[in-house]
């Protein structure tokens, strides 16, 4: 029984969706890259940032992005609101990728199937990073090749730095993944999943900014993976060595759980 390439054709126009449409978000927000490099373009943006707070400039990536004529402070900044709508897919599909199956009642054409919960749970988890790696190298393709055309980058540059940005990403969308992984074992039905991916992406995201602005709650930033990847941060220290281990600690933790409640778990067909 092909659970991972049945799981691949059940899922491959939402992500065939989610990858157009950030692919041509990303290629417009790049072709409008030009504009910005632009005098007065220069000096509106700076006008605007001289009236905001030090630490809320920290807080959204702002503290040393602020000359946007430079493509990668353009650029790596809008991308950490980007990679925003790419985790709620991430953990949107994750979350769905047993649960969905259950409350539709399809998942008894799998149960009538020789295939044990251990090979189903593996082979659908398998076809969804997957499905998440082809996205990242369409995204990655799109963002090199407007580099190329909108910014005075070489091939090798553009490369090296488009690919620390999505590097970075691919990393903690497979942490959020990895999380919606257990919470669709736990959940038991698929109505509320909306609901609890706003709430685990964007509350990430707002621990992330709350750790910054008040100092006295700075350990939340560990427990902020959208943090993990801006782009001041990203160009000049990378992924963190505690940053790594949280990440795979949860990762290999979620995994782990969530393929042994399943197989314990009672289903309802």
């Amino acid at each position: 029984m092909k659970v991972f390439q049945l799981e691949l054709r059940n899922t491959w126009k939402s992500t065939f969706i989610w990858t157009a449409v950030l692919s041509s978000i990303i290629f417009l927000l790049l072709a409008f890259f030009p504009s910005m490099q632009t005098e007065s373009m220069k000096e509106l943006a700076g006008a605007k940032m001289e009236g905001l707070d030090p630490k809320l400039l920290e807080a959204f990536g702002l503290a040393e992005l602020t000359d946007f004529t430079i493509i990668t402070n353009y650029f790596g900044y809008v991308l950490q609101y980007l990679a925003l709508a790419i985790m709620v897919y991430v953990c949107q599909s994750a979350v769905l990728f047993l649960v969905k199956e259950e409350t539709d009642g399809t998942i008894e054409f799998l149960y009538s199937k020789p295939i044990s919960r251990s090979a189903i749970f593996t082979q659908k988890a398998l076809a969804h990073i997957v499905s998440y790696v082809a996205m990242l190298i369409v995204l990655w393709l799109i963002t090199v090749i407007g580099y190329l055309s909108f910014s005075d980058y070489d091939y090798v540059e553009s490369i090296k730095e488009v690919g620390a940005f999505y590097s970075a990403i691919l990393y903690v969308g497979l942490v959020f993944m990895a999380v919606g992984f257990l919470l669709s074992v736990c959940l038991k039905n698929s109505k509320g999943a909306t609901g609890v991916v706003i709430a685990i992406v964007f509350g990430s995201f707002i621990l992330g900014i709350i750790s910054t602005v008040v100092e006295a709650l700075s350990f939340l930033y560990y427990v902020s993976p959208m943090d993990w990847i801006k782009t001041q941060k990203l160009m000049t220290d990378g992924i963190l060595l505690e940053e790594w281990v949280i990440g795979l600690v949860l990762i290999v933790f979620c995994l782990t759980a969530a393929k042994e409640m399943y197989k314990r778990k009672d289903l309802r067909l």
